[in-house]
């Protein structure tokens, strides 16, 4: 496995571990908001480990599925994911909310910055 895919596997794993320790401790705004942040980040750093497009297009991958995600919220689909597993209840939450939108948006443009301007590597990657 390249580095760089290594590195960003380091990355979703402890992003991974703030997460749950974001579900268990936090309450308020941490909860709400930067749990949601930081769950595009955490799909985001993962997907990049497996896929090494560029980082616009892994971006607007991993907000589109989490938007997906958010919008089975809307449906009677998300009652019978949520009966069948434990998990993927907690994956795909209980009630939509259009700010859970706006943070994963935020998430998404979040990553893609800092690839490509603060990792510098706009290109796939491939070392």
């Amino acid at each position: 496995m390249p580095i760089k895919r290594f590195i960003f596997g380091i990355w979703a794993v402890a992003l991974l571990f703030v997460e749950i320790i974001i579900a268990i401790f936090s309450k308020g705004f941490i909860r709400e908001y930067m749990g949601d942040v930081l769950a595009v980040v955490f799909l985001y750093m993962l997907a990049r480990v497996f896929f090494p497009q560029k980082p616009q297009f892994m971006s607007a991958i991993t907000f589109g599925i989490a938007t997906v995600i958010e919008l089975i919220q809307l449906t009677p689909l998300n009652k019978i994911i949520s009966t069948k597993s434990e998990v993927l209840a907690v994956i795909i939450g209980g009630t939509f909310d259009y700010r859970d939108l706006v943070c994963y948006l935020i998430g998404g443009c979040a990553c893609a910055a800092a690839d490509i301007f603060i990792i510098g590597k706009s290109k796939k990657i491939s070392g």
